[in-house]
């Protein structure tokens, strides 16, 4: 084989892999696009349901850095995880105040591992004060967000 065929193999090889990676890229995921109300409805309390636990659990345990360390972890993905919801236009604002407490409860737990109990605890407060401020701009909506037993 000589080098114009090694070159041809490498292209067609890089094509192809480009090729597979955008049709991947394009093919819809389950839950892409803009949700129903009650489909989003569901994802949010799920989260809410999580992050309150973590606040809850973290928060019993002060001098477990590790715990707080995977707490962050965790908060973090959730958070990624909500940016990604699309949520439909009468949660829109209440949505806003969902990424706000989630990204201010992983900042707390991420200053509580840093040793910077300040800050974590006004990221927390921050934290409960959009959850309290997702509630109101639900109600404005009519909306409810479901119970998690």
């Amino acid at each position: 084989m000589d080098r114009r065929d090694v070159l041809r193999a490498t292209v067609a090889t890089a094509v192809a892999v480009t090729a597979r990676a955008a049709a991947a890229e394009s093919t819809p995921k389950p839950g892409a696009g803009i949700l129903t109300v009650p489909e989003y409805l569901n994802r949010a309390a799920l989260l809410l349901d999580e992050t309150k636990r973590s606040q809850d659990w973290v928060g019993g345990h002060p001098g477990d850095l590790g715990l707080a360390s995977m707490a962050y972890e965790l908060a973090d993905a959730r958070s990624q995880l909500a940016v990604k919801i699309a949520a439909p236009a009468q949660a829109k604002q209440a949505h806003m105040h969902l990424l706000l407490a989630l990204e201010n409860t992983a900042a707390s737990f991420d200053a509580t591992v840093r040793g910077d109990g300040k800050k974590a605890a006004q990221r927390m407060a921050a934290a409960r004060s959009e959850e309290n401020t997702l509630n109101l701009a639900l109600e404005a909506a009519k909306l409810k967000m479901p119970v998690i037993k």
